[in-house]
């Protein structure tokens, strides 16, 4: 065999050897990624059953007792509340969306960094937790309680936001369920609109009524959905926000609580 024979077969080998250290590397990683994700949806899987073995039971007790004297009983969300804040002292609320995947804790601590790349039981993970901005001193009493979630890629966290963009999906789900310490409350949909991550949709504190009002009718105006909602000074507003388009926007969808 020739020197020019011998040393083409040697470069055909050192390149199919690097292309196999490239998939080698490039399966590894996808490895990686995957148990990731999996283990933050075992987690959240875990944490959902809990809560709904919690509201069904507390449930029961209750309507048991419901021919007793039973004026201080607070309610299922109290259980709850109880429970889940011995997980984790961040904890102050619960979401849960139907026909999606979104049934998790809400979360807040002094920054807005943390939860991004931490869960619910502060596992370094990629999945995160939903989390309320930090700059709202009322918790889930705010008047406009932003929670923010990643919109992952195996459906997880935020990612099935993306569903209300559906005229179909949105018409039947104009409605969804929130546990915090105060109550159990439901949320009617009033805005669902794309925006830039700099954008006054994150308001958080308003001058007065009419300040908050111009707010209401900025947001209903820029919503892909005419809702019909009507939104007044006197209402609590929740703005649920994740990334789109490759993280260069913002995903929002905006609903008032309705009287418990």
């Amino acid at each position: 065999m020739d020197k020019k024979k011998k040393r083409g077969n040697l470069i055909r080998s050192i390149i199919f050897a690097a292309a196999l250290v490239v998939f080698a590397v490039s399966a590894y990683q996808l490895f990686m990624i995957y148990m990731e994700y999996k283990k933050g949806s075992d987690e959240y899987k875990g944490l959902a059953g809990k809560a709904e073995k919690i509201l069904v039971s507390a449930e029961e007790t209750e309507e048991a007792e419901s021919g007793e004297n039973n004026e201080s009983a607070a309610g299922p969300w109290m259980d709850l509340y109880n429970a889940m804040i011995k997980e984790n002292e961040d904890y102050i609320g619960w979401i849960t969306i139907e026909d999606t995947n979104i049934n998790y804790p809400i979360v807040q601590c002094e920054d807005n960094d943390y939860y991004l790349t931490h869960t619910f039981e502060r596992e370094e993970n990629a999945s995160g937790a939903l989390f309320v901005d930090s700059g709202i001193q009322d918790r889930m009493e705010g008047k406009n309680v932003i929670v923010y979630g990643h919109n992952m890629k195996n459906g997880s966290m935020f990612a099935n936001l993306k569903k209300y963009r559906e005229d179909e999906f949105f018409d039947d789900h104009r409605r969804f369920e929130v546990y915090t310490s105060t109550g159990h409350y439901t949320y009617e949909v009033f805005s669902v609109c794309t925006v830039s991550p700099d954008s006054d949709t994150y308001t958080i504190g308003f001058a007065d009524d009419a300040d908050f009002m111009n707010y209401i009718q900025k947001m209903q105006s820029r919503s892909i959905h005419k809702t019909g909602v009507t939104v007044s000074a006197e209402d609590k507003i929740i703005t649920l926000s994740t990334c789109v388009n490759h993280n260069v926007d913002r995903l929002i969808v905006q609903a008032k609580r309705l009287e418990s």
